[in-house]
């Protein structure tokens, strides 16, 4: 009886498409293998259907390629640590007024200061989420 796989990635999952479809196994059968191993996690008939596609009109590249479009500049190296700075310097400031010195939107000032630096608001001042070594010892 063989595991099933639950952590997977796309690529990984490409490959798989590519090495059956090089054997001759048609796609709705290779759609069922995946979904057999990967169960929910596997790429979707439609998905599975363009890559043979691709594979056949000679493509190797099991990566997604290179698209267009408009470079973030909210979540720079410079804004965040125009973030940072501000909250080291003032850590009773808002988001808003974070939104407003740095001219992004709030929304993005608040995953910038949740989910990339880490911040948190405890007792309307920001700390860190992670304790220090100095804070661990004065505990």
């Amino acid at each position: 009886m063989s595991a099933r796989l639950s952590v997977c990635t796309k690529e990984e999952q490409r490959s798989v498409i590519r090495f059956l479809w090089a054997e001759g196994v048609k796609g709705t059968e290779i759609h069922a293998r995946l979904c057999t191993q990967y169960g929910d996690k596997a790429l979707p008939r439609r998905s599975v259907y363009e890559w043979i596609e691709m594979f056949k009109n000679g493509r190797t590249s099991l990566m997604d390629a290179e698209r267009s479009g408009r470079p973030s500049t909210s979540t720079t190296d410079e804004k965040l640590e125009e973030a940072t700075a501000i909250i080291l310097t003032d850590r009773t400031v808002t988001i808003e007024e974070i939104a407003l010195q740095l001219g992004i939107s709030q929304g993005t000032v608040y995953s910038l200061v949740h989910d990339i630096l880490g911040f948190h608001k405890v007792a309307a001042r920001w700390v860190p989420r992670h304790l220090t070594e100095e804070h661990k010892r004065n505990r």
